[in-house]
């Protein structure tokens, strides 16, 4: 056994558990179908649960031998796709709050911290405009509207689980909401069902233009590759940046950190997202890389050309990599690092910070 094979297999199937990759909702039922892990549990014993009440109809243990290769090291990997419907007819509104729960857990159902491994999906009618397959591209890196669209939902809704479970804060008592690094609105459609005071800001003009025009729940303003910002300090109290920091090397990464400490206010939160274990299953990153990375702390794997089309700097938006320990002693320079939580950005860590008084 490879440890370190071993090791980012088990992160994904311990944080990440399990991923849709195909949701289709009619007015009369809802289908989901897609691949769940367990390390404990037998797959006879995982519960498929919308809105935490188990599906009507579920078939499980579907062979999926594409699976045994990423996850040759978890048990029943080989027969881990299943598929759910649930009815609609004749029942409460599934999406009362605008969302649906989708999750997979153990025998037990959920509790106060299954929300880290549920997915959510905003309701199809009341959703806004949508970004075009090239812009949603240069964003998750694939035009794929259903992964844009549960990517943004479930990670806006683990964000608000997550300010109520560890500070007892819903998403509107933060009175003013930076969303950098916004792309195409991915995260403020849905952060904006959520609160008024949201403000989204790229270096993509294109994509700030599609969502000022798109989303009028926020506001977007579009920003140079290097800062400082148009705001006054102190303007935020909460940040939430997904895989910004996974693109920016070392010097600009710390120019930045610099400028969101100016622009946040003394004990405003952080939410900012790195590559970790679990995504590293997805993409096929070898374990050598990882093992650099923890070696040097950060490591810049080379260009990234997602922006190249928007972009006059083609070496400026690059792939990296950051160890935790890198994490919690240099961006300390600027922010108590709370915690750093597998898996909680979509495939991604979820790094938690707090702005200290000056």
């Amino acid at each position: 056994m490879n440890i370190y094979h071993a090791d980012i297999q088990i992160a994904a199937a311990r944080y990440l558990g399990w991923m849709p990759d195909y949701i289709a909702v009619t007015d009369d039922d809802i289908a989901v179908s897609g691949w769940a892990l367990s390390i404990w549990n037998e797959p006879a014993q995982l519960r498929f649960l919308i809105n935490g009440a188990d599906f009507d109809q579920v078939d499980r243990a579907l062979a999926s031998p594409d699976l045994l290769a990423p996850f040759a090291h978890i048990p029943h990997a080989v027969n881990s796709r299943f598929f759910c419907r649930h009815r609609r007819d004749g029942r409460p509104d599934l999406f009362a709050d605008g969302f649906i729960r989708l999750n997979v857990t153990g025998p037990f159902g959920e509790h106060r911290l299954s929300y880290r491994t549920a997915w959510y999906l905003a309701d199809p009618a009341r959703e806004p405009d949508m970004p075009s397959p090239a812009q949603i591209e240069r964003v998750i890196g694939t035009g794929n509207l259903q992964i844009f669209r549960l990517g943004g939902a479930t990670i806006a809704k683990h964000v608000e689980q997550l300010l109520l479970e560890r500070f007892d804060r819903s998403i509107g008592s933060f009175q003013a909401i930076l969303d950098w690094g916004c792309g195409a609105g991915r995260l403020s459609r849905y952060l904006s069902l959520l609160s008024p005071s949201v403000t989204g800001i790229d270096i993509d003009a294109d994509n700030v233009a599609c969502c000022d025009r798109t989303l009028p729940g926020a506001r977007f303003v579009h920003i140079d590759l290097m800062p400082p910002t148009p705001f006054a300090d102190g303007a935020f109290d909460l940040v939430i940046g997904l895989s910004v920091l996974t693109h920016l090397d070392e010097p600009v990464q710390d120019a930045w950190l610099a400028e969101l400490r100016r622009i946040t206010r003394p004990g405003a939160l952080l939410l900012l997202s790195v590559q970790g274990l679990a995504q590293m299953v997805f993409f096929d990153t070898p374990p050598t890389l990882n093992l650099e990375a923890h070696r040097r702390g950060i490591l810049d794997t080379g260009a990234n050309d997602q922006l190249q089309a928007v972009l006059d700097h083609p070496s400026y938006y690059r792939n990296v990599m950051h160890s935790p320990d890198y994490i919690m002693t240099r961006w300390s320079r600027w922010f108590d690092v709370l915690d750093i939580i597998p898996a909680m950005a979509g495939t991604q860590d979820l790094v938690l910070l707090r702005r200290r008084a000056d």
